[in-house]
C-alpha cells in the first residue's frame, strides 16, 4: 500500500487510546493524527485533519458516537472519512442505527488489535478502489456521451462480472461506506459462479464469507440487512428512484424482500448484463 493511512481515534478511554496509538503507528503504513475523548472535539478534528479512517466509540461525553455519525452525514465540502465503530454497546438497535448513519464496520470491545488493524487496511483499500472505480466510470460516461448508441464503443470491461456486480450494488444504494457492502457484493459473485449455492444462501454463501473474513454467519447476515435498510432509507423519498432499486424493493408482493431474495435478484440481473455485454462484444 503506497499511501499512509491517516487515523483519528475517538474514545474517552485514555488507556485504550494509548495502546491503539502505539500499535497503529508501529504498522509502518498507518499514522495516528490525534486521539480525542469527546464527540464535539472529534468533529472539530475531523474537519481540520480530514483523516482517512476514524475509530469511533459510542458512549462519550458532550456528543456520543451516534451524534458524531449524524454530524458527519451533514458535513459539506470535505471528504467523508471511513468510520469503524469500536464499542462495548452491542444492542441491535444501536448497531442498526450506526450502520444506517454510515458506519463502515462495527467492532465489539474487547477486540484483538491485529484484527482491528486488518479491518482498517481492508476498509481503506475498498474505499480507494471504489473512488477509483467512480472516477473511471465518470470518464467512461463522458466518453460515451460523445458517441451515438449505435456507433459508440463498448465501455471497457463491461464483460467483467465483478465490475457489473459493483455497479448494480451501488445502483440499489448500497455503497462501500456500509459494512454489508463487501458481503453483499461477494455473495452475488459467489451466486453467479455457482448458481446452486443460491438454494441455501446462509449455508453455502454466508458460511464462505464468514470463513474468509473471520467472522460469524449471523454477522454477515446482519451486516447485509443493515446495508439494505440503509439503502432503502436513503432512496425511498427520492423524486426519481433508480429502476433497479424500484424493482428490488417491489419484490415479494410489495413487502420488503429479505436478503436471499435480493441476492437472487441481483445474481439474475448481473448474469443477464454479463451475457448481453459478451454478446455485444463477440457478436
Amino acid at each position: 500500500m503506497s499511501n499512509t493511512i491517516s487515523v483519528l481515534i475517538v474514545d474517552d478511554n485514555k488507556e485504550l487510546c494509548e495502546i491503539l496509538y502505539e500499535s497503529i503507528n508501529n504498522t509502518g503504513d498507518m499514522r495516528v493524527l490525534a486521539t480525542v475523548g469527546d464527540g464535539k472535539a472529534a468533529m472539530d478534528l475531523i474537519r481540520e485533519l480530514q483523516p482517512d479512517v476514524v475509530l469511533l466509540d459510542i458512549i462519550m461525553p458532550r456528543l456520543d458516537g451516534l451524534g458524531v455519525l449524524e454530524s458527519i452525514t451533514s458535513m459539506q465540502g470535505i471528504k467523508r472519512p471511513s468510520i469503524i465503530v469500536i464499542t462495548s454497546v452491542g444492542t441491535e438497535s444501536v448497531v442498526i442505527r450506526a450502520m444506517e448513519l454510515g458506519a463502515d464496520y462495527y467492532i465489539m470491545k474487547p477486540f484483538e488489535i491485529g484484527m482491528l488493524i486488518t479491518r482498517i487496511r481492508q476498509i481503506y483499500s475498498e474505499r480507494e478502489a471504489y473512488d477509483s472505480y467512480l472516477a473511471r466510470l465518470s470518464d467512461y460516461r463522458e466518453s460515451d456521451s460523445v458517441h451515438t448508441a449505435s456507433s459508440g464503443p463498448i465501455r471497457p470491461d463491461t464483460n467483467n462480472a465483478a465490475r457489473i456486480v459493483t455497479e448494480l450494488v451501488n445502483c440499489i444504494g448500497v455503497t462501500p461506506n456500509l459494512a454489508g457492502y463487501i458481503y453483499l457484493r461477494e455473495a452475488v459473485l459467489y451466486g453467479m459462479e455457482q448458481p446452486e449455492r443460491l438454494e441455501n444462501i446462509s449455508g453455502n454463501i454466508y458460511t464462505l464469507l464468514a470463513q474468509k473474513y473471520n467472522t460469524k454467519v449471523r454477522n454477515v447476515d446482519r451486516a447485509i440487512r443493515c446495508a439494505l435498510l440503509s439503502a432503502q432509507k436513503k432512496t425511498k423519498n427520492a423524486d426519481s428512484l433508480n429502476e433497479d432499486m424500484k424493482e428490488t424493493f417491489t419484490l415479494n408482493n410489495g413487502r420488503q424482500p429479505n436478503n436471499s431474495q435480493i441476492i437472487n435478484f441481483l445474481v439474475k440481473k448481473a448474469s443477464k448484463r454479463l451475457m448481453d455485454a459478451r454478446y455485444r462484444q463477440f457478436g
